[in-house]
């Protein structure tokens, strides 16, 4: 009997398997489910008013922290290669705009696509439903 090995195109994560995959400690924690397709990824994070940023991050008008996003952004990137290049860290924000506030009761949907197959270079999109609310291009260098 032959044992047929099939190529896996598509792989979930769950905030756990996330967690344990960038390193990251809480409250640093901030992608809670990701699927990987080939060079393009798409990430899942949800933002609750019991996150520590929104208590001083307006009072009376609570908005998610942009530098969060673009966390969040780079975490989704991470899921795709730090398994096999666990030295790269994140080394330059091109392009970062920000059009939508993100408030408590959001869910993000991060959308990253790698821009050149020779460097660690990825177009990064978060969307509020259907309307962008942050993108950026976010570059990874080794650290030694």
């Amino acid at each position: 009997m032959q044992c047929e090995i099939k190529e896996v195109k598509s792989l979930e994560l769950n905030a756990v398997e996330i967690k344990r995959l960038t390193g990251r400690k809480s409250p640093l924690t901030l992608l809670d489910s990701a699927e990987i397709d080939d060079d393009s990824l798409t990430g899942l994070a949800s933002v609750t008013m019991s996150q520590s940023f929104f208590q001083g991050h307006f009072p009376g008008n609570p908005v998610m922290p942009g530098v969060l996003i673009i966390e969040t952004m780079e975490q989704t990137c991470e899921v795709m290669f730090k398994h096999k290049h666990p030295d790269l860290k994140l080394s330059q924000i091109k392009k970062a705009r920000f059009r939508e506030m993100v408030k408590p009761g959001d869910q993000l949907e991060i959308k990253i696509n790698r821009i050149d197959k020779d460097e660690f270079c990825f177009k990064t999109e978060a969307y509020l439903k259907d309307k962008l609310a942050c993108s950026a291009e976010l570059t990874f260098a080794a650290v030694k």
